[in-house]
């Protein structure tokens, strides 16, 4: 029938259309692996036997790939060399690999958004900033939250933990690479954080592997309150997004915070921290919102919460919110800085 035989041809027309886009894509992101590989021969590495320092206080932002500026980008470079004209002097690499909430698997990292060239590059040049670097990698995970992942049962679990095993000695390997100033061993992941005596392991082999400080970046909260592995790390981190009062006092935030580390007796890192540019931020935590724009609002609060604070023992860093966010600009209402040139510097 005339309609079959149509049908027919349409199909394999769409069948080649796709083979040869295929085709293009596979070339293109080989030409570009090349040429990101000729880049990374003109850029200074930092000597292997640099010490690791005893950090100062660090100003700086979670520095996520995004379309079309993915990490290896012409457009990541150039957004990475304007951060010092804001005040930021330490960056966040986050590459991800993803995990399945109904499944005990860990996989897909060093993709072609994150690749471990294109963290090498921004590694090099945040360096030759003079920028400290947190490699900050992360789940992300396919219809959910990481800090819903949960595998109660013992073999899932332990299915699980060899997995992100890997996971995590891959990147402790690319730590090391590229002379990582911090290493973050985990994140938020709120459900499989209580099994401590796993956490310790993953820990100590990712001391067998890079030789500087490490941390964990737990969700405020109960997260953050009740890790049982402080001990083991440099660093206690807290992706610190607690409410402050309408005063913006930081005395509640003050002790929360101070109550970990009075029991552990280790510096907190704020892994990453912020609020939206929206009316009363210190009430919206976690989501952009719609509704009417406001800057100076969230100025004071991120003011309060991360540069005050540093009068409080024990502070480190505050690595602030995701910079490079796609289609970011003066009136968005969501946690990105970027775009927001005549309000925002650290």
């Amino acid at each position: 029938m005339r309609w079959l035989r149509l049908f027919g041809i349409a199909v394999f027309a769409a069948f080649l259309l796709l083979a040869g886009a295929v085709s293009i894509y596979r070339v293109l992101a080989r030409k570009q692996a090349r040429d990101l590989q000729a880049k990374l021969a003109t850029l200074p590495d930092v000597a292997a036997n640099t010490p690791y320092p005893k950090l100062f206080f660090q100003r700086g932002v979670n520095f996520t790939a995004e379309f079309p500026s993915f990490y290896g980008t012409d457009g990541a470079v150039q957004m990475l060399r304007q951060l010092p004209a804001y005040g930021v002097n330490a960056i966040a690499l986050v590459p991800y690999g993803f995990a399945s909430p109904k499944e005990p698997h860990v996989r897909g990292w060093n993709t072609h958004w994150e690749s471990d060239a294109g963290v090498t590059q921004l590694a090099r040049v945040a360096h030759s900033l003079g920028m400290k670097v947190l490699l900050k990698p992360q789940l992300w995970s396919r219809g959910g939250n990481p800090a819903d992942l949960s595998f109660p049962v013992a073999d899932d679990k332990a299915a699980w933990f060899g997995e992100y095993r890997q996971f995590l000695e891959h990147y402790a390997q690319l730590a090391v690479a590229i002379h990582a100033d911090v290493f973050c061993v985990g994140v938020e992941l709120e459900k499989m954080s209580p099994y401590a005596a796993e956490w310790r392991g993953l820990i100590a082999r990712a001391r067998e592997i890079y030789p500087g400080p490490l941390t964990y970046a737990a969700n405020f909260g109960t997260e953050f309150e009740n890790v049982k592995f402080w001990d083991a790390l440099d660093f206690i981190g807290v992706d610190e997004y607690y409410p402050l009062p309408e005063g913006l006092s930081i005395e509640e935030l003050e002790q929360k915070i101070s109550a970990v580390q009075a029991r552990f007796g280790k510096p907190v890192l704020f892994t990453e921290a912020g609020f939206p540019s929206w009316r009363r931020p210190i009430r919206r935590l976690g989501m952009s919102q719609k509704g009417r724009w406001i800057c100076s609002g969230r100025r004071r609060v991120m003011r309060r919460c991360c540069v005050d604070f540093t009068g409080s023992r024990g502070l480190r860093a505050c690595i602030g919110g995701r910079w490079a966010r796609t289609g970011a600009g003066e009136r968005t209402t969501d946690h990105t800085r970027h775009g927001k040139s005549r309000r925002w510097r650290w």
